[in-house]
């Protein structure tokens, strides 16, 4: 008995939002990055227009760029000398506006690029930051990517002459035998050679979703929230008279203002026109719930604790404290750290490349989300039970109930305030004296 042979050519109906980095030899140097070679800029612009996204993207470049960073050798110690190289290397712009815009590209799931300038004899002169998404990868070279490209416009860069022309530039060579070159940071991904990818792909669906509910809610509104009605009447009349009855009917029956009424007028001769009233569809809010849904999703798609985003004491700040600061070292730990580390990997190898051999680690300063002074005192009280600030400040816990007196503890009596001088007294003055006040 014959048996029938199938084979299968495709395992994902649905496709996938991962771009297509494939060579191809149509004549240019470098790979496109997606099919028309605007992935980043797409991305950009998902980001504009979805607020949940938008919002864990500047979220997560503050936490990324930190407040600083320094660099320590295998003993633990902090190195000033490394520190003053990498001031010196801030020709352009402050560590912190680098390290911010380094983030942002991180964040937006590009990873970064600097590029390295070296002065006359090796050394490292200048350190810039690279519009990542305006980079492009040439062909593979012995299995690397030996060149670069940029352009302030890649949409116009083969239409516009030298204005937006890709300009090559050789990737970062650590023997210092280029005066400049670019240190691309590409995070590992199976079958990716030339490009990073986003790790929030599968969340892209949902946030085209959301950006179309609001679209959705504005053209009911330009609407009026009037019912959809079908009008055919027999008219005679040319192209420009036809023309104009339409835009008077659609005048009347759209916008915030239209008329509730529309009144046709005709003649004997003309058969009456005919009317079909369509049922209302979805309108303005029963979608509401469909974003909601899709913000959960991109969120949790991206990676931001979701009382992080929401920042939600609906259920009290003594509830929500101990959540929100797990949710903070969670955060911290599993996705900041990694991410910092595309920017401190390279930094240190800068450094042993400019000769500070010693250098063995950077760390970037995280930001405080609890400050320990001022008023986050006010949010202890809050957030924290009386015996675990006790604890915080090497205290014993106290016993009993709450309200009971503590055995061999007895709370002092407040000072009665001074009584003020009665005026007219003869040994007064109209001035306080520091006894007056209890300075004293």
């Amino acid at each position: 008995m014959k048996k029938d042979r199938f084979t299968f050519h495709a395992y994902l109906k649905e496709g996938t939002h991962a771009p297509t980095t494939e060579e191809t030899y149509t004549g240019q140097e470098w790979v496109s990055f997606g099919l028309d070679n605007l992935f980043p800029q797409a991305i950009g612009t998902l980001r504009d227009n979805c607020v949940p996204l938008g919002r864990c993207w500047s979220m997560a470049t503050a936490f990324i760029a930190g407040k600083g960073v320094k660099f320590y050798d295998r003993e633990g110690e902090e190195i000033e000398a490394a520190q003053e190289r990498f001031q010196q290397w801030m020709l352009d712009s402050s560590e912190e506006e680098f390290l911010h815009a380094t983030a942002s590209d991180i964040a937006l799931g590009l990873s970064k690029a600097w590029v390295v300038r070296r002065a006359y004899g090796g050394s490292i002169a200048r350190l810039d930051h690279l519009d990542v998404s305006r980079l492009r990868a040439g062909h593979l070279q012995s299995g690397k990517v030996k060149d670069y490209f940029w352009s302030a416009d890649w949409s116009r860069c083969t239409d516009a002459g030298e204005k937006f022309k890709p300009v090559k530039l050789p990737a970062f060579d650590i023997t210092g035998k280029r005066s400049k070159s670019v240190l691309y940071t590409k995070t590992y991904k199976q079958g990716r050679d030339h490009y990073s990818e986003p790790w929030f792909l599968p969340i892209v669906p949902d946030c085209e979703v959301w950006i179309k509910v609001p679209a959705f809610n504005k053209t009911q509104i330009d609407t009026g929230f009037r019912p959809s009605v079908h009008l055919h009447t027999f008219i005679s009349g040319d192209t420009k008279d036809l023309e104009q009855y339409d835009k008077d009917i659609e005048d009347a029956y759209t916008g915030a203002t239209g008329r509730g009424i529309f009144h046709t007028f005709g003649t004997t001769e003309e058969g009456a026109p005919t009317l079909t009233s369509l049922p209302r569809g979805d309108h303005a809010g029963e979608l509401d719930t469909m974003r909601d849904n899709a913000e959960k999703v991109i969120v949790r798609g991206y990676g931001v604790p979701d009382i992080l985003y929401r920042m939600d004491t609906a259920g009290g700040l003594s509830s929500q404290g101990s959540a929100l600061k797990a949710a903070v070292d969670q955060f911290m730990n599993g996705f900041v750290i990694p991410m910092q580390q595309i920017i401190t990997r390279d930094l240190v190898r800068l450094m042993n490349a400019d000769g500070l051999a010693d250098v063995w680690e950077a760390r970037i300063e995280q930001l405080e989300l609890f400050r320990e002074e001022g008023v986050s005192d006010d949010l202890k009280l809050q957030v924290m039970t009386r015996d675990e600030i006790r604890e915080e400040l090497d205290l014993p816990e106290l016993g009993g109930e709450k309200g009971e007196a503590i055995p061999g503890e007895k709370k002092a009596a407040p000072e009665p305030k001074p009584m003020p001088a009665k005026k007219g007294a003869a040994d007064t003055t109209d001035e306080e004296t520091p006894e007056d006040n209890g300075v004293l």
